[in-house]
């Protein structure tokens, strides 16, 4: 590497790195080299790149996950707070949405969310929301299994459950609450997610309501931080 003499050595290793990001030479969601790869690459000592590499840290452009390594953050994707499910958000930014079902059980053991949902029979799913193929969100979502019937086929199949309610039912969401948290994932989380316990994830408690306030679906999502910048609209 060339070196430049009005610049500290960790400054330029860190604009060097930057440059290969930008370039696409560091892919995003990609592994950054060993250390000693990288050492050898920009011939300087392990205190210097472990300081340029804090630096890009702190900065959000890469994120240690202990145990695995350094990865190039990926472009975070702008949710905005508002009525629309993440196919239609993630859609509405000209990317790829999908999910597939991990786990699914009729009348689970949740009296609190049934009568939040004033449900008789539940049915949960869990689901991991991707986004180009990659794992976005994780998501526990809860319906009325009697009155959604409809909607089991083609959650499983990997359609939109509120678009589903669209085309089945003639039901359009018409308002929500919300509760949101920070904190870290849990190991069954961080495994499905592929992150660290040490990493800080939204939380978010979801119930949807229709237009005469009855509530149609409850969803607690799990979402890594550095993948998302949540938006409020008035």
């Amino acid at each position: 590497m060339a070196h430049d003499g009005l610049l500290p050595l960790y400054e330029q290793v860190r604009r060097r790195i930057l440059s290969e990001i930008g370039a696409g030479r560091l892919a995003e969601g990609s592994f950054l080299p060993s250390e000693f790869e990288l050492c050898e690459t920009y011939g300087v000592s392990r205190i210097t790149l472990r300081r340029a590499v804090g630096e890009l840290c702190a900065e959000g452009l890469l994120i240690r996950q202990q145990g695995r390594g350094t990865l190039v953050a990926p472009r975070k994707m702008q949710q905005t707070i508002s009525l629309s499910g993440f196919a239609d958000v993630v859609e509405g930014q000209g990317r790829k949405a999908g999910h597939r079902v991990l786990d699914s059980e009729d009348q689970p053991d949740a009296p609190v969310i049934a009568a939040r949902l004033q449900a008789s029979r539940l049915i949960r799913f869990l689901r991991l929301l991707e986004m180009d193929d990659r794992a976005m969100t994780l998501e526990t979502l809860y319906f009325d299994a009697e009155r959604f019937a409809d909607a089991h086929s083609p959650v499983v199949a990997g359609k939109s459950f509120f678009a589903t309610l669209r085309r089945a039912y003639g039901v359009e969401p018409a308002g929500a609450e919300r509760l949101i948290d920070v904190g870290f994932a849990r190991a069954s989380e961080a495994e499905l997610l592929g992150v660290s316990t040490t990493e800080p994830v939204y939380r978010i408690d979801k119930l949807v309501l229709d237009a005469a306030g009855n509530p149609l679906a409850l969803s607690q999502t799990v979402t890594p931080c550095h993948l998302v910048t949540l938006a409020v609209k008035n």
